[in-house]
């Protein structure tokens, strides 16, 4: 049965439920019918007989309506059958008088008053019903009449028979025509298995399904697998970039590292020599250590492994406890200019909160033009911190990039901070850490402003 298709299983699973409700119709139909035909062959034998015998209490000269035939053997034959019912009239010894009586059905009757007795005669199944009476010379007589239950069953097995063909047409049609339908229905599921199998084999993540703008469930699911893909796809581009920009950031220190070992092995004629050369490799493996550290926090960050200490902090005291760090390790020309009012509480992870703080105002610092301005304020719901600079500027279409691992605007600057362009990248996901957001509003030679927008609960 796994073998099978699912096409093919919904297919025989709707063709069988038509089959299984078409049968139970049929029987259902069957015995209403033939209970209806019966009912209606014992309505009309009774109705036959009565009529002929006329049951209304009259006088016996009136007992007959053809009052020209008293003599019930000078009674024309077709007052013996009519409507299917054949009639005839018995004397008290139970012989024949007059009438007719289907075969040689006459030794069958049983001469029960106004009951109704079922017969077989020949395989075939008929109705009797005999009622009491009184013959012109007020002797006892027997009226009886016979219908045939053969000839009404015959039609409904006729009646049964066509409806069984039409039935089966029915199901053929149905069952074809279902499984059309879902083989149709099923196509988009072949495309997304044959776009799956296709990266799967050739590794190309930039294949889509590409179902058009269906809104049935598989053109969503198709639509939710593109979705997907493009995450994929992005997600896999950026960790080939990162991976690259990483190793080109760390090939650099360790080179220098490696020269200046080098040169102090064979060329240090000196302590001094040796010092200024250890000096060197010091700075640089200090940025590399910085480096490792951003690398492993974003990392974390990415995979939400980077724990989250949620506290109520002082926002006020952080920042001026950063912007005095700022202002004692940067140069004294770029003037810091605060507007931090006291007391702005919220709930914050203080280490990552300090990170952002000190990327946003070192990447000033790095690109400004003498002047920063840092400002924190406040609303019902939100805390705002904004850092402003008059520095060189970013253009519009450079602007998106700058969230991106590695870049850098002017990487000609880049070593005079040691920067290694992932400050901006660590914000936006400190920021989103944080259920906030960061925004920059920036235009070349005209200074850059950054905002930080973060909830206090």
């Amino acid at each position: 049965m796994n073998k099978i298709s699912i096409k093919l299983k919904v297919s025989l699973w709707y063709t069988l439920i038509i089959t299984v409700i078409s049968i139970i119709a049929l029987f259902a139909v069957m015995t209403a019918s033939e209970k209806i035909l019966i009912s209606d062959a014992e309505s009309k034998l009774v109705r036959s007989v009565d009529n002929f015998v006329n049951i209304p209490e009259r006088k016996p000269e009136d007992r007959f309506p053809d009052k020209g035939h008293r003599n019930f053997e000078e009674m024309p034959q077709f007052r013996f059958f009519e409507k299917g019912v054949h009639t005839a009239v018995f004397d008290s010894e139970h012989s024949i008088i007059a009438g007719m009586l289907p075969f040689e059905f006459a030794g069958e009757i049983e001469f029960c008053d106004r009951e109704l007795k079922e017969k077989k005669y020949n395989g075939d199944k008929f109705l009797t019903y005999a009622v009491k009476s009184n013959d012109e010379n007020n002797n006892d007589v027997w009226v009886v009449g016979v219908i045939s239950i053969a000839d009404e069953s015959s039609m409904l097995h006729s009646v049964v028979k066509t409806n069984l063909i039409l039935i089966l047409t029915l199901i053929l049609v149905a069952g074809l025509g279902g499984y059309m339908i879902i083989n149709h229905a099923f196509k988009p599921v072949e495309k997304i298995r044959g776009t799956a199998k296709a990266i799967s084999e050739s590794s190309d993540l930039s294949q889509r399904i590409s179902l058009g703008n269906g809104k049935d469930e598989i053109y969503r699911l198709a639509y939710t697998f593109d979705e997907m893909l493009d995450k994929i796809e992005k997600t896999l581009e950026n960790e080939k970039q990162f991976t690259s920009d990483a190793s080109h950031e760390l090939r650099t220190p360790v080179a220098v590292i490696n020269s200046e070992c080098e040169y102090v092995i064979d060329c240090a004629d000196s302590l001094e020599e040796a010092k200024e050369s250890a000096v060197s490799i010091k700075r640089q493996s200090d940025k590399m250590a910085k480096l490792i550290d951003e690398l492993l926090t974003i990392s974390r960050m990415d995979r939400n492994t980077q724990k989250m200490n949620f506290e109520d902090i002082d926002i006020s005291e952080l920042l001026n406890f950063v912007c005095d760090e700022q202002v004692e390790i940067h140069e004294k020309s770029t003037q810091l200019i605060r507007s931090i009012p006291p007391g702005i509480h919220a709930k914050a992870d203080h280490i990552l909160l300090a990170r952002l703080f000190i990327n946003l105002i070192s990447n000033a610092y790095q690109y400004g033009g003498g002047k920063i301005v840092v400002a924190l304020e406040e609303n019902r719901d939100n805390v705002i911190f904004t850092v402003s600079d008059n520095g060189i500027g970013i253009s519009e279409e450079n602007l998106p990039k700058i969230w991106e691992r590695f870049y850098q605007v002017n990487p000609a600057r880049t070593n005079e901070n040691g920067s290694m362009g992932l400050g901006l990248a660590m914000v936006k996901q400190i920021a989103e850490r944080h259920g906030g957001n960061v925004k920059v509003n920036s235009k070349p030679e005209n200074g850059t402003v950054f905002t930080f927008i973060m909830p206090k609960k």
